[in-house]
């Protein structure tokens, strides 16, 4: 006999012993026949969450027999505890016969339409029978679909693939095959345990206090069987903080120390349950070494990867300021490049940088002033010139770091040559003169660099004139590695083939009048691309020989030949002109979030091409050579690509299909099954923006919306901003907070359908600086829900702990005449800006200062800036150069408390506002963009009319706002109004060019007329796709993939 095994049992104890889901500590209810009980536990923990009731008398009534009513209305609650709701037409509607709509037990008729519907309780011949005592067996069959239901965990199939084997030995006993593979189930959950006895009993009736320690164990072991890993944080090399998906802490240690900054997978264990997660063990970033890499370079070596737009670097010599030109970054991001303005010269060079860390990171290196570090002389033989009586050879000089320096040097070298003279050229050459010099000469050649005692010496033989000889020629290059294709635009992207021609010495001739007549350049295919004539080029650092590609006119391949002509070798290539970008391959992932009814599903989608390459932009994937996804619709959503399905066609429990095919016919499918509408359940945190720390003045405060608060839904996802005050609305519930009697600030307000704002205000008198703030979801009857409790220390600071104060960075400022032909000038409404202070403390926290009262602000040329702005009339002083569109202006913050002084500098720009951005968002949701919420950018829409497609048509799907250079949004009209015309937007009170529409076909019989204008229409048949591109002020949008549901036209 196997020997017995469950998954759901944790060591030697049940279920029933592992740290219950539901606890019963502090129970809300209290039933006077129960202490001392064997199901004391269960009933309290089950009152507590409002699963089982007792009687008016106070009583409970363990041993009473549990009707299968009674099992309803227990089944029934635990169920709306899942958020699992009560059906809409339980009381128009009877799920069973013997229970009509006209019950006076209408508890009994709403939680009987909810099992029924949830599949838990199906009633025997359509018959509830309520009055009847419930089964063991019958309780076996309906916990085991119940937790199938909830947990979506399949007991009977479990058990079947575990090869599991009862001990039961009166299975024989249950009516049907149903029940005793319920029963076994139970056992091997460990839900029931008959280790003893053997014996289920299954005709046997159920007590009441039986069923609630069957059900609780059942809770139990559903929510341990569901746990997955939530959070995981890592300690130190061997040390991890795992938090489950029932939010529980746990301490792993490994066995193997983690590599530093490295993702890693990791497996441990947890109350007897193997877990996995990828982690990563991150150190402190700190500078690993400085070297100099060449004679004006160093590098820079982090231990990590670096946010680099973060780092400043700051350069010192022996303790002095050293300047360089340029900082550059390796693909990793973990070496920085400095370029200097000069030679290194001997000393130590330290690097600080700034910005990664709170402290500077520092490293360091000695170095020597450049020298020569070896001279070689290039060959053995020196060619005569012209049958003079002087020859040549070629020679080279480096440095420590490998660099020619040949030209530097050459006046310092001395060279010798035994019965000759020798004199070293610039050029890196040696010219030997001798009289009666002739072919096949010995030469023996001395170089010497006296100031570093660095020689060569090198037997040369003479030798006649030199032509070219042999050729060779290397990979077709671009300085970015990017791939020749027929969309590649040369003007900016260069591509060239290296040319290496050596003469019959092995010298290397890169004379270009030398090349043109020494060797024959054929081009095998100029149907696929051209090249030009020799020239030279620059290429990782030494100047080469080119042919650089003319012109692309094909896909395909051609081959090159260089011949020297004096000897017939030659060199070949061929280059390759690939396929312009086409969607080749298309990998559809699941949602990263759970699927759930009526909101909108991403699926991730990644599109390459034959290259292998990502494709993101969405004119070519909207276009001909792209995808198509059937149902569903393309999106970008912070850089990233989807497939999308509108919340509105997403049901509960009704598959959703998505099917992406590729130019080229390749296909990626994804299917998911949604799960129930979300709801809010637990709140669990702040935005990270919302500052804790108020100020110990009257009237300080901090107020939070719901833009600042996270909650999740009965899943663990996060919901967002836009939707949390509907969701809260559906669930009738609000947010609203507290803190204790002596806190030293007050709470008051909540967020919710009709409010929107808590505020924490200081309180004067209170002896505490902190306390905590308590969020809770509360029902509209104001019942608290405490599981959704999330609590957040708050202080009150007082002014000395500030530790240091910075002032933002101000935007440049758009100013105009105040009136035509005179000097002051006036900045338009919304326009101006405000200058934002803030004090730091100690722990990093951020407190936003007030003009006057905490800073002062004066300046020179600038008006009225004590109040903290720069607005209207501020600027009416500032100067302009002749024809300059730009001015500056300087701003003095002067802390009241510390006396410290912090200049920013103030730009303001005469050009007018113009369109800089045009951007297309969700029907409805351009004030919200504007407000800079979270939308979606739309790039692909279904047009259902009849009529012609036209821009109005555009304005009926979407939305669209321009941004000028100044960073203020404006709608676009959707129809004529006051002062602007439709298709327009105004920046200071100035309309912008009409917009205008420009189509483009993908696929069908789709016509278009005026195209490209204003009055731009497109006519068509169902099933029709192509390109609406908005373009307003020279500047266009992304365009919108519009697919015809029906004929369109007038």
């Amino acid at each position: 006999m196997k020997q017995k095994y469950s998954k759901w049992v944790v060591g030697a104890a049940s279920a029933a012993l592992v740290a219950s889901a539901i606890v019963p500590a502090a129970s809300a209810a209290s039933f006077s026949d129960i202490k001392d009980n064997d199901h004391e536990d269960a009933i309290l923990a089950l009152a507590d969450a409002k699963i089982v009731a007792g009687y008016p008398d106070g009583t409970f009534r363990p041993d009473a027999v549990v009707t299968r009513g009674n099992v309803t209305k227990f089944l029934g609650k635990w169920l709306v505890s899942e958020n699992y709701e009560i059906p809409a037409d339980y009381a128009t509607k009877a799920r069973f016969t013997d229970l009509p709509t006209s019950t006076s037990d209408k508890e009994l008729l709403q939680y009987a339409a909810l099992v029924k519907d949830a599949g838990v309780f199906k009633g025997s011949n359509n018959q509830l029978m309520q009055a009847n005592n419930m089964s063991r067996e019958q309780m076996a069959v309906v916990l085991v679909r119940a937790i199938k239901t909830v947990y979506n965990i399949d007991l009977v199939a479990d058990y079947k693939d575990a090869d599991f084997e009862s001990v039961i030995t009166d299975l024989d006993k249950a009516t049907a095959t149903e029940n005793r593979e319920a029963i076994i189930a139970l056992e091997y959950a460990g839900i029931t345990n008959v280790k003893t006895i053997q014996q289920f009993n299954p005709k046997n009736s159920v007590t009441r206090g039986q069923f609630a320690s069957f059900l609780h164990r059942t809770i139990t072991m559903g929510e341990q069987a569901s746990l997955t890993v939530k959070e995981v944080k890592v300690v130190d090399a061997t040390t991890l903080e795992v938090t489950l998906s029932d939010d529980k802490k746990h301490t792993v240690t490994l066995p193997t120390p983690l590599p530093e900054n490295k993702e890693t997978k990791v497996e441990f264990v947890i109350d007897g349950k193997t877990y996995s997660a990828e982690v990563t063990y991150v150190t402190a970033v700190k500078v690993k070494s400085v070297d100099a890499v060449n004679a004006k370079t160093l590098a820079v070596t982090f231990n990590k990867p670096v946010e680099t737009e973060k780092a400043k670097f700051e350069l010192k010599k022996d303790g002095f300021k050293s300047n360089f030109s340029s900082i550059t970054w390796n693909e990793d991001k973990t070496v920085a490049t400095i370029e200097l303005t000069s030679k290194i010269t001997k000393g130590e060079f330290t690097v600080n940088v700034t910005g990664l860390t709170d402290e500077a990171l520092t490293g360091s290196v000695k170095t020597e002033d450049e020298k020569v570090s070896s001279i070689e002389i290039l060959g053995e033989v020196a060619p005569l010139i012209d049958n003079t009586n002087t020859a040549t050879i070629g020679y080279q000089i480096k440095n420590q770091y490998g660099e020619d320096i040949t030209k530097l040097n050459a006046s310092s070298l001395t060279v010798s040559a035994a019965g000759a003279k020798a004199d070293p050229n610039a050029n890196g050459s040696i010219t030997i003169t001798k009289d009666g010099l002739k072919e096949g000469d010995k030469v023996v050649l001395t170089v010497i660099h006296g100031a570093t005692a660095t020689t060569t010496t090198q037997t040369v033989t003479v030798s006649a004139k030199t032509v070219a000889s042999d050729v060779t020629i290397g990979a077709l290059y671009n300085k970015d590695g990017k791939t020749l294709t027929e969309d590649t635009a040369l003007a900016k992207d260069k591509f060239y083939l290296p040319v290496t021609v050596k003469d019959q010495y092995g010298k290397e001739i890169t004379e270009l009048k030398r090349l043109k007549d020494e060797v024959l350049v054929t081009n095998t295919n100029q149907a696929v691309a051209t090249f030009g004539e020799f020239e030279k080029q620059t290429i990782e650092g030494k100047e080469v020989v080119v042919l650089p590609v003319d012109k692309i006119v094909a896909t395909g391949d051609t081959n090159v030949i260089v011949i020297a002509k004096a000897t017939g070798k030659n060199g070949q290539a061929t280059v390759k002109v690939a396929e312009g970008v086409r969607a080749d391959s298309v990998t559809l992932g699941a949602p990263t979030k759970v699927v759930t009814a009526e909101a909108d599903i991403l699926f991730p989608l990644f599109v390459s091409d034959k290259q292998g390459n990502a494709i993101k932009d969405t004119t070519v994937l909207n276009g001909t050579k792209g995808i198509s996804i059937t149902g569903g619709s393309l999106v970008e959503k912070d850089g990233e690509l989807y497939a999308k399905v509108a919340g509105a066609n997403v049901k509960e429990n009704t598959p959703v299909t998505v099917v992406v095919t590729s130019s080229t016919g390749k296909v990626a499918t994804q299917t998911v099954i949604p799960k129930s509408t979300t709801a809010p359940k637990v709140i669990t945190g702040l935005n990270s923006k919302v500052s804790t720390a108020i100020r110990e003045i009257a009237g300080e405060k901090v107020e939070i919306t719901a833009k600042d608060i996270v909650v999740e839904d009965q899943f663990g996802q996060v919901i967002s901003t836009d939707e949390l005050l509907a969701k809260l609305a559906t669930a009738k519930y609000t947010i609203e907070a507290s803190t204790d009697e002596n806190a030293p600030f007050e709470v008051t307000g909540k967020i919710g359908a009709a409010d929107n704002k808590i505020t924490v205000a200081y309180k004067a008198g209170a002896t505490k600086t902190t306390a905590n703030v308590t969020f809770k979801l509360v029902k509209e009857d104001n019942t608290a829900i405490e599981a959704s409790t999330y609590s957040k220390q708050f202080s009150v600071v007082k002014d000395s702990s500030f530790t240091s104060y910075k002032v933002e960075d101000i935007k440049p400022i758009y100013v105009t005449e105040k009136e035509a032909g005179k000097a002051d000038l006036v900045i338009p409404d919304k326009y101006g800006k405000d200058i934002v202070v803030k004090a730091v403390t100690a722990n990093g926290g951020e407190v936003t200062l007030k003009a006057g009262s905490d800073y002062t602000v004066k300046s020179a040329v600038l008006t009225n800036v004590a109040d903290g702005n720069i607005t209207t009339d501020d600027a009416a002083k500032v100067e302009f150069d002749k024809d300059a569109k730009t001015a500056t202006a300087k701003v003095t913050i002067t802390i009241n408390a510390t006396g410290e002084e912090i200049v920013k500098e103030v730009t303001f720009s005469k050009a007018a506002p113009k369109v800089e951005k045009v951007a297309v968002v969700e029907d409805g949701k351009a004030q919200q963009y504007i407000n800079g919420d979270a939308v979606n950018f739309v790039t692909t829409s279904s047009y259902n009319v009849a009529a012609d497609f036209d821009l109005d048509a555009f304005f009926k799907l979407t939305d669209v706002v321009v941004t000028d250079q100044y960073g203020v949004m404006a709608t676009v009209a959707e129809a004529d109004a006051t002062g602007v015309v439709k298709g327009q937007a105004v920046f200071n009170g100035v309309p912008t060019a009409a917009a205008t529409l420009t189509l483009s076909k993908v696929s069908g019989e789709v016509v278009f007329s005026n195209n490209g204008t204003a009055t731009a229409s497109a006519t068509g048949k169902a099933g029709d796709v192509f390109n609406a591109r908005v373009n307003i002020g020279g500047q266009s949008a992304t365009p919108v993939k519009v697919t015809a549901k029906q004929d369109f036209k007038n």
